[in-house]
Order: structure tokens, then C-alpha cells, then sequence
């Protein structure tokens, strides 16, 4: 469990930079590449809120529940119990 705690910080921590990153800058080298992977995860983490559609409308804070998925994606479906 406390690898899934770090991965969520670190990934709330990229999310920090990327939006950092849009407002400032990190200079031409990383510009480019940070905000190519914030789209990429972005990506990701719509496909699998579509993915998990039925199973996330079961939980009783929906909204609050794709919030994290939009965040840590696959890190949060992983903590929540299978019905």
C-alpha cells in the first residue's frame, strides 16, 4: 500500500510540474517533452474513466471518484474494492 501512496504523490507532483510548466516555462529542452507526456497520461486517464464507466457509477461520490481517476488514473481504480 505504500507504494501506491508514493505513486499517487509522484504523479500529483507531475501534474504540478506539467501545469507549472504552462504557465512557466522549464526553458526548450523540457517544454516539448512534459507537455507531450501530460497529454499522453491525459489520454490515458480519459480512456480509462470510459473504460470504467459502470464501475465508478456504483460508488456513492461519483463525481469525486472520476475526479481521482482524471488524476491518478489506474492508481485510484486499483484502491477501490471489487463488488
Amino acid at each position: 500500500m505504500h507504494l501506491l501512496s508514493f505513486a499517487k504523490g509522484a504523479l500529483a507532483l507531475f501534474w504540478l510540474l506539467a501545469l507549472a510548466n504552462l504557465f512557466i516555462p522549464l526553458g526548450e529542452v523540457w517544454y516539448w517533452p512534459v507537455n507531450l507526456a501530460a497529454i499522453g497520461i491525459l489520454l490515458a486517464h480519459v480512456g480509462e474513466l470510459l473504460l470504467f464507466k459502470q464501475r465508478l457509477q456504483q460508488r456513492p461520490n461519483v463525481w469525486l471518484d472520476r475526479a481521482q481517476v482524471m488524476l491518478f488514473g489506474m492508481l485510484h481504480l486499483q484502491s477501490i474494492p471489487k463488488r
